[in-house]
């Protein structure tokens, strides 16, 4: 039973410490920044897959080149509406989003899908850094990841000005780890106070 107590307290304790170093809504709402990821592209490695994100306040570009001649590039703009995505195709094609995706696959769904695959499969499994520092490529790129991800699947505007928090991601725990202690310790006392015997009549 102390173990499992303990157990809990080292778990709330963990959270706790994660969830303060996670970089915060604004954070990533706000920052400007640019992030390259490179890796070797199957099957024999001889050319490169190479993710570029480049956001400057709400937009947020991506471009994607694979075996040298696959190239996409797309432009969001997480404070503009309606929702959208512009994609250069030599011109720029401008993709609504309409009813989102739960209505059958659309144009933009298609769209939506290969943004998130590519930013998730050539981004976040080869950035280096970790997640929850924006400084980082990883952080950088999971920063792009959430804010297209609440932009473009559930259709939410962003607005300049505006304070936001647990909207990207949950809001920071917190806890009073005082109180944590105090019940691990009343957990671990006897519930009865043992009494001393009484005399009594013997039992022979």
């Amino acid at each position: 039973m102390q173990l499992f107590k303990f157990s809990i307290l080292f778990l709330l304790l963990n959270l706790n410490i994660n969830a303060m170093n996670m970089f915060s809504d604004m954070d990533c709402i706000q920052g400007s920044f640019d992030a390259v990821v490179e890796h070797k592209a199957a099957p024999f490695g001889l050319s490169k897959n190479i993710l570029t994100v480049s956001k400057n306040d709400c937009s947020i570009s991506i471009s994607h080149s694979k075996l040298k001649f696959m190239k996409n590039n797309w432009n969001i703009d997480v404070c503009r509406a309606p929702v959208h995505i512009k994609k250069d195709e030599g011109g720029v094609n401008v993709i609504k989003r309409g009813n989102g995706c739960k209505e059958g696959s659309s144009d933009f769904c298609k769209e939506l899908s290969m943004i998130e695959k590519i930013l998730q499969d050539d981004g976040l499994i080869f950035a280096t850094g970790e997640k929850e520092n924006i400084s980082s490529d990883h952080g950088k790129i999971y920063c792009a990841y959430l804010l297209t991800k609440k932009y473009l699947r559930e259709g939410i505007v962003f607005n300049r000005g505006r304070q936001y928090e647990g909207v990207l991601s949950p809001v920071k725990v917190k806890m009073n780890t005082s109180n944590v202690m105090s019940d691990v310790k009343e957990a671990n006392e006897p519930s009865e106070v043992s009494k001393p015997l009484e005399d009594g009549p013997a039992d022979f």
